[in-house]
């Protein structure tokens, strides 16, 4: 049975970060996001957005998102972060906008909602 009523407002995603440490090795570190549960209109409207310039895409500069933009937009909340000390770092609008200015973290989470928002990765 399909039930279309009480759906949670938000949807809890893991994003899996690579970092590059000094030596070039890649280490893998995890959080989950919060993303906020959309229609099917309010995805294609922030797909449409996202997209670049091209012929494919007749928004105007001004009704494009930037990567960032659409990332404010799409973390919402998280688990598993924490600082230095190892403690949970709560989430507020500073804080989010501080871990999106770490590479590569804005392009995994905006890779992260895509997965999601497809259907997760598929399995051969």
């Amino acid at each position: 049975m399909f039930k279309i009523a009480g759906q949670s407002d938000q949807i809890k995603y893991p994003v899996k970060v690579q970092f590059i440490e000094e030596s070039g090795k890649t280490v893998p570190k995890t959080f989950t996001a919060h993303f906020p549960r959309l229609s099917q209109s309010e995805i294609d409207d922030l797909v449409s957005r996202a997209k670049p310039a091209d012929t494919a895409n007749p928004l105007s500069v001004d009704d494009r998102l930037t990567d960032d933009e659409l990332a404010r937009i799409i973390l919402i909340g998280w688990d598993d972060v924490t600082d230095d000390q190892g403690q949970p770092v709560e989430f507020s609008p500073a804080m989010r906008d501080k871990l999106l200015d770490i590479h590569p973290v804005r392009p995994a989470v905006i890779a992260a909602w895509f997965e999601q928002i497809t259907g997760g990765k598929r399995k051969n």
